[in-house]
């Protein structure tokens, strides 16, 4: 059963303004550190990085239903890559500790000006079932 749907499309030029505290509040560690790696690439490559994980987040949310808020926190939701480069949500803190028992399904897409992101949150007792 599908438990809630998201999706959220941000502006990859409105990324390359994004520095210091601002990062820290919306990107987890690993975004952060993953960003870093990206340092000698094109600001274009760089922005495209944030806008889309950023997209995640705000597709997260709205997938539950709530936005951001006290229970989804921006810089506890991760997106991360399986080795094939497939990329997953990765949950911490008081958004792991509050989030439904679900599959998180995600896609990314980006493509100037804009990077996309959908999340579908299917119940895991479902899933465990096919």
């Amino acid at each position: 059963m599908i438990l809630g749907t998201g999706i959220d499309a941000v502006s990859i030029q409105r990324m390359k303004k994004l520095q210091g505290r601002v990062l820290e509040k919306m990107f987890s560690a690993s975004e952060l550190s993953e960003y870093a790696a990206l340092e000698n690439a094109h600001e274009d490559i760089r922005a495209q990085f944030l806008a889309s994980r950023f997209a995640v987040k705000e597709a997260y949310a709205k997938a539950r239903g709530t936005g951001f808020c006290a229970t989804v926190v921006p810089n506890e939701i991760s997106t991360l890559k399986e080795e094939d480069g497939r990329p997953y949500v990765q949950l911490s803190g008081k958004t792991l500790d509050n989030a439904p028992h679900c599959v998180i399904h995600l896609t990314i897409t980006h493509e100037e000006p804009l990077a996309i992101a959908m999340v579908i949150l299917e119940s895991a007792s479902e899933t465990e079932e096919a």
